[in-house]
């Protein structure tokens, strides 16, 4: 399922590469672009517009991966910037629902505010609901604050339950090394266990005598 984008957007990534010259970054540059102008459109009261400038540049977005991974163009420094500019889509448009009188101020706030907290530990916890831009789509039977309150409400507890994921492969990690006397851990115990036995056969020398 996770190849299923890529062999769709295969073709066009292709083209876009090969036949025009682009690289990744800037395919991720022309979909920032394009969902800044979505904002824009959203917030002078086109939604309808808007989300359709939106889906343009949520496609474009995809392209960038696309061809990073058909031409092994990958790199810490693109997945980087693409994060960047997602973020940056997002807190732009939602803050066009807002300008637009769609949806109150702090919920938009709140709804950033959850975005960017599940950003910090998804690429170590590997979760992402992938629940933000994607959940406007349905305001035309949804009102818009109740998606607000739903995006700010799964990013969240995905923000707690990455948390609590992280920390159970730390502790796994650190189960593992247990047995290791090079770390810091393991010596520490060896250390602690090295002073009771001391401290015990000194109070027994006493009675022995």
């Amino acid at each position: 399922m996770r190849r299923l984008p890529d062999r769709l957007l295969r073709p066009i990534a292709r083209w876009l590469h090969l036949g025009l010259g682009l690289t990744p970054s800037q395919v991720s540059w022309g979909a920032l672009w394009a969902s800044l102008a979505a904002a824009v459109i959203i917030s002078l009261g086109h939604v309808g517009i808007g989300l359709g400038v939106m889906a343009f540049g949520q496609v474009v977005d995809g392209l960038d991966g696309a061809m990073a991974r058909e031409f092994g163009l990958s790199s810490a420094e693109g997945h980087k910037l693409d994060t960047i500019f997602d973020r940056v889509s997002e807190t732009a448009i939602f803050a066009a629902f807002a300008a637009a009188g769609l949806v109150p101020i702090s919920s938009a706030v709140l709804a950033i505010v959850a975005v960017l907290l599940l950003t910090s530990v998804c690429d170590r916890s590997g979760l992402d609901p992938g629940v933000k831009r994607f959940a406007l789509y349905f305001g035309r039977w949804i009102p818009y604050p109740t998606l607000f309150a739903l995006i700010f409400g799964v990013n969240l507890a995905a923000y707690v339950i990455g948390l609590l994921i992280i920390d159970c492969q730390f502790q796994l990690k650190m189960d593992a090394l247990g047995g290791d006397l090079d770390t810091v851990a393991s010596r520490a115990v060896a250390l602690e266990v090295a002073e009771k036995q001391a401290s015990r056969s000194a109070a027994e020398r006493p009675a022995l005598g």
